[in-house]
């Protein structure tokens, strides 16, 4: 039987696979920790291990930070992935498929600002699906309050501005 430490790891190369992308890392110390797979600390000490080990690397942005499996994590996974319980592997599906859209939004749309060298605040919106930028688009607005704001709404609003920007186009 595998360590609680190997399991936890595990657990997360799974997450990945199954998403096929990457995941927020919120969404993965939620169903850890919601679980009782794991508490604070080891959930910590198991993201540093694998981070380390070159299992996964990590993104952050304004909007979260995110998980991404690399190649020898999808070996380590075809290789261990016997280890991992059927009642384990039943529970992440389930969460995947109960936040599917929610998991899809958090990595493939995103919103983040910064300050010009002019002064102007930059705001950066992108769409993604797979491998493709569906949509990106950059605003200049006055202030940080402004780009704050846009950045926030993005998320929700972003399927009416494409569309939008669609119907102008064509």
């Amino acid at each position: 039987m595998a360590s609680p430490l190997a399991v936890y790891k595990l657990t997360i190369l799974y997450m990945l696979d199954r998403i096929n992308g990457p995941i927020a890392l919120s969404r993965i110390t939620e169903f850890l920790l919601e679980n009782g797979y794991v508490n604070f600390v080891s959930l910590n000490q198991t993201l540093a291990e694998i981070e380390e080990s070159g299992l996964v690397r990590s993104e952050t942005r304004r909007d979260g930070s995110f998980l991404y499996m690399t190649q020898e994590g999808t070996e380590t996974l075809s290789f261990f992935s016997g280890s991992l319980s059927d009642e384990i592997k039943e529970q992440v599906d389930e969460y995947l498929r109960e936040k599917g859209m929610e998991l899809r939004n958090d990595h493939y749309l995103s919103a983040d600002y910064d300050r010009s060298v002019s002064g102007a605040w930059l705001v950066h919106m992108s769409v993604r699906e797979k491998n493709e930028t569906i949509i990106d688009l950059t605003l200049s607005v006055p202030d940080e309050e402004t780009a704050r704001q846009a950045a926030d709404s993005w998320k929700e609003k972003s399927q009416e501005i494409y569309t939008a920007v669609l119907d102008k186009l064509f």
